[in-house]
């Protein structure tokens, strides 16, 4: 039994390393119902509001349920503008974390990588905030980790 209470403990460390995100596109959980309230301090615009950033929460009985969306305009030669979705997840061992703080991102804008946002993220493990800093390419239609 020790062994098995070792072994879950080892696993709960290292569930989120520090400063580990992955960037995908958006899986299906994120749906306006996932998206966290209210959505006043759970999303936020950039850039005239051809960016938003969200956070959805896919359970609200899991202390890391959460992950950060990214809805950004796309290139298109077929009449466009188009937006994709991206979303941002923790790397560790359950993809989402405990907190996207975006009412608290901010953002610059670098001509050469695009509008770089930062927003503080909480694991659940209690160990604080850490933030995801990442590049959005209007141009190219990505979303990069920085």
């Amino acid at each position: 039994m020790k062994r098995y209470l070792a072994a879950f403990a080892a696993v709960c460390a290292f569930a989120a390393p520090a400063g580990a995100f992955v960037v995908g596109d958006c899986g299906p959980e994120f749906t306006p119902a996932t998206i966290t309230e209210p959505w006043e301090e759970s999303t936020q615009t950039f850039a005239n509001g051809a960016i938003r950033i969200f956070e959805i929460f896919v359970d609200p009985n899991l202390a890391s349920g959460a992950a950060l969306g990214v809805l950004h305009p796309v290139p298109s030669d077929a009449g466009g503008p188009f937006r994709r979705c991206t979303a941002i997840y923790s790397s560790g061992v359950t993809r989402y974390f405990g907190q996207a703080f975006v009412s608290q991102a901010t953002a610059v804008y670098d001509p050469a990588q695009g509008l770089i946002i930062s927003v503080p993220i909480a694991f659940a493990d209690g160990s604080g905030t850490r933030p995801v800093t990442f590049a959005v390419n209007q141009a190219a239609g990505t979303v990069t980790l920085r």
